[in-house]
This record gives structure tokens, C-alpha cells and sequence, in this order.
């Protein structure tokens, strides 16, 4: 039973006691006013009480709802934006690994790039961003987009067998799909 159920019950026997005339009540009322009331007065001032505290639940409940739709907006818009501008930085990470890639292939001294590569990985670390691993896996359409097929007899098919692009996830969801060529068997005739 939820809390509002047992308060909404707790109201109703408070109202039914009261109602039918809780003599101790009634009696302390009436020893310290010195007067006595008509019940008819209580039921209907009790009636009223309860429609008015009825009220103030219900608003009370679209406030909190409308509070935590505003809450939940803001922070969907939030990730939106934040999510927009690592989506920027992811692709000037990129750059710097092809760079380096580039370098090493020229023999360039490539030890300051790796310095800046390795800051960015932890940035991308500190806001759950991570690669979607794709070597030798199974081609998965929720992770990877398949860009080419690679007649291949040496792995199963389906199976990735090199990666264009690399895709990330960020907070379990999907950021970047990576781009793959995904083996396909050889149909001999």
C-alpha cells in the first residue's frame, strides 16, 4: 500500500470517527467551549475540511509532477548540449590520432602528441565516454554500421573483420555507430 493510500485511509477513519459522534471527543470539545454544538454542524464542517484537504493533495501531487517533468527536461537538455560538444571533441580526438598516426609513419617524434592524446582519453574517460570495441566481434546493428562486406571464407560471416570508423557510447547509449566491413562467406557455384 502506497503512502498516499495510507493517509488517504487514515483521513477517512479520522472523518468516520468523527462523524459518528466520538463522544470523547465531542465532550472535550464541549467541556472546554461551555457550549454545545449540533453534530449536523461537525459533519458538515468535517465534509468541508476534507473536500478542502482533498484539493490540496491533488494540487499538491500536479505540483511535484510538474516539478520532476521540469527536472527531467532540463537535464534532458543539458546532455543534449553537453553530449552535442563531445561529439565536437571526439572529432578533434580523432584528428589528433591520425595525426600521430601520420607522424609515426614519416618516423617523426611523436612523444607530445601522445601527451595530448592521452589528456583527452581522460576527459572522455570523466564523462563515460568509451569506445565500441569491434575487433573479431559479431556485426551488431545497435553498435555498428556495416559500410562494406568482405567475401571472407576465414571468419564467420557476420563477423567483423575491420573498422572504417570508431563509434562511442556514452552513458550506455550509442554516440557514434562505428563504421565496419563485416565478413561474408564465398558462394561457390
Amino acid at each position: 500500500m502506497s503512502e498516499n493510500e495510507k493517509d488517504e485511509n487514515t483521513l477517512i477513519e479520522s472523518q468516520e470517527n468523527f462523524e459518528h459522534g466520538d463522544k470523547s471527543f465531542k465532550q472535550e470539545t464541549d467541556d472546554k467551549k461551555g457550549t454545545e454544538k449540533d453534530p449536523s454542524d461537525w459533519k458538515t464542517h468535517s465534509r468541508e475540511l476534507y473536500t478542502l484537504l482533498e484539493k490540496e493533495k491533488q494540487k499538491s501531487l500536479r505540483l511535484r509532477a510538474d516539478y520532476q517533468n521540469l527536472e527531467k527536461q532540463t537535464i534532458d537538455r543539458i546532455n543534449t548540449r553537453g553530449d552535442k560538444i563531445i561529439l565536437d571533441f571526439l572529432t578533434v580526438y580523432e584528428d589528433f590520432i591520425r595525426a600521430k598516426v601520420a607522424y609515426e609513419n614519416e618516423g617523426v617524434n611523436v612523444d607530445n602528441l601522445n601527451s595530448i592524446i592521452k589528456n583527452m582519453k581522460s576527459i572522455l574517460g570523466n564523462y563515460d565516454v568509451k569506445p565500441i570495441e569491434t575487433e573479431r566481434r559479431k556485426f551488431d546493428p545497435k553498435l555498428h554500421e556495416v559500410v562494406q562486406e568482405i567475401e571472407d571464407n576465414d571468419h564467420e560471416e557476420g563477423t567483423i573483420v575491420k573498422e572504417i570508423a570508431k563509434g562511442y557510447i556514452i552513458r550506455n547509449e550509442v554516440m557514434k555507430y562505428s563504421k565496419v566491413c563485416v565478413s561474408k562467406k564465398i558462394i561457390k557455384e
